[in-house]
């Protein structure tokens, strides 16, 4: 039994080289506990514009079994997923984020699932607190989005970790999709999805920490690329979120305004108020909901022979 994991890498630089340890001795221990026969660590870098380059080309100088698939600019972990399924040769294939919140041991469990019959599992790590809260939230619209526009297939929630048995990464690397989400197409294959659930070593907080004092480290080292590349990526969203709520202020004087002041107005005034103030909480929306497109979906491929994603080079393949 060979193992295969997969882990899509964006501009993670303060934790990559610590995940990166993790994830290699837990399946060293999964290969030498559960009789396998080797392993392959295949690391997406979907644009990465920070040290994580470094970080991964390191651990692949030194591991032969360690693989690196380099995107030619960013796609999405979705992408970065189709891309390592590709790639994957492994008997049994594993989904894994770069996440310091995943223990020690983790990556055993989801293949002991396997061994005991499982094709399809699905990791996840207990939430507590706000974390519990948002994804609650999110989770709830997702289902709801899922009904009430009839989309096929199951919604699991969002899984830490994910197995793949050989039978079912096949399936759905055929899938002809170019834009694909994983969590909804894997009840498409036809197996059953097995559920495991599992507590971190680290809390959110202690998590945050950790980063923050790496980011500092860098700063006094001279090496604040990953706070610009970060800056940069996330100012249009910001300008856009940051005009939609002002607008949305301006919608809120302007009705509190008006209904103080209509008494003394005529009528033509009243009509042409309420279009304009119609007209600025319907570019607050529009302004919000751009804001929102543009952190969460990434790249837009708008070209009619485009494809999901580009590998500019592949290291130890």
């Amino acid at each position: 039994m060979k193992i295969s994991l997969i882990m899509p890498v964006y501009n993670e630089q303060e934790i990559l080289g610590e995940v990166i340890a993790k994830y290699k001795t837990d399946l060293v221990q999964t290969v030498k506990n559960l009789g396998g026969t080797g392993y392959e660590f295949i690391a997406i870098n979907d644009g990465c514009s920070d040290n994580s380059v470094e970080v991964m080309g390191a651990e692949a100088k030194l591991n032969s079994n360690f693989k690196i698939v380099n995107f030619d600019q960013r796609y999405g972990k979705e992408a970065a997923i189709a891309a390592g399924f590709e790639m994957a040769t492994g008997d049994v294939v594993l989904v894994a984020d770069v996440d310091l919140l995943n223990p020690l041991g983790v990556l055993e469990r989801l293949v002991e699932e396997y061994v005991d019959g499982s094709n399809i599992v699905y990791g996840y790590r207990e939430r507590i607190g706000k974390e519990a809260r948002k994804d609650w939230i999110s989770d709830l619209f997702v289902r709801m989005g899922t009904k009430i526009f009839q989309i096929e297939g199951q919604y699991m929630g969002k899984a830490n970790v994910m197995l793949f048995s050989r039978p079912v990464a096949d399936i759905l690397r055929e899938f002809p999709e170019r834009n694909k989400m994983m969590r909804m197409m894997n009840s498409w294959s036809g197996f059953e999805i097995a559920i495991m659930g599992y507590a971190s070593n680290y809390t959110k907080q202690e998590v945050k920490r950790k980063i923050a004092e790496a980011k500092a480290l860098d700063k006094r080292q001279g090496n604040p690329q990953v706070i610009r590349s970060k800056a940069r990526e996330h100012t249009p969203s910001k300008i856009y979120a940051i005009t939609g709520l002002l607008m949305a202020v301006a919608f809120i004087m302007g009705w509190v305004a008006l209904d103080m002041f209509m008494d003394n107005l005529s009528l033509w005034w009243h009509l042409v108020l309420c279009f304009i103030l119609i007209i600025i909480i319907l570019c607050s929306l529009m302004f919000m909901a751009r804001s929102v497109m543009i952190k969460r979906i990434g790249t837009l491929h708008n070209k009619e022979d485009s494809v999901m994603y580009v590998v500019k080079g592949v290291v130890n393949g």
